[in-house]
């Protein structure tokens, strides 16, 4: 079995590169307006309150909307995961289109994660 090396531009497009950052430029948007409103209007909390370590609506011991928020944030994540693995195999331009795919959903996956244990945490100090 012969190896042959790839080009160094092989599968790399530099319009799907902006066309991920603008959707992740999007979803950054789209997670932190909707985590934001969440909190304040549905959950109640009070956008001028110190918020250290976490917000006061995070110790409810009740399933919250927030809850569902980030539930559906890491669902997406791991559907823009999988669109990644898909995108490595079948996708023009495999490179670009993988690394975009693959870091939207880290960063969603990452947020989410974090986020729900945090409020997991609260949930258990009940402080």
């Amino acid at each position: 079995m012969n190896e042959t090396p790839v080009p160094i531009n092989a599968g790399l497009s530099r319009r799907r590169d902006a066309m991920w950052g603008i959707l992740g430029g999007v979803l950054g948007v789209l997670v932190g307006g909707g985590s934001a409103a969440i909190g304040v209007f549905i959950e109640g909390a009070d956008p001028l309150a110190p918020s250290s370590p976490y917000p006061a609506f995070f110790a409810k011991r009740q399933l919250l909307a927030y809850d569902y928020f980030l539930l559906s944030m890491i669902v997406l994540g791991a559907v823009i995961a999988i669109t990644g693995a898909v995108l490595a195999r079948r996708s023009r331009f495999p490179r670009t289109d993988t690394l975009g795919a693959l870091i939207a959903s880290g960063v969603l996956l990452l947020l989410g994660g974090v986020l729900l244990f945090t409020r997991l945490v609260a949930v258990i100090r009940g402080v």
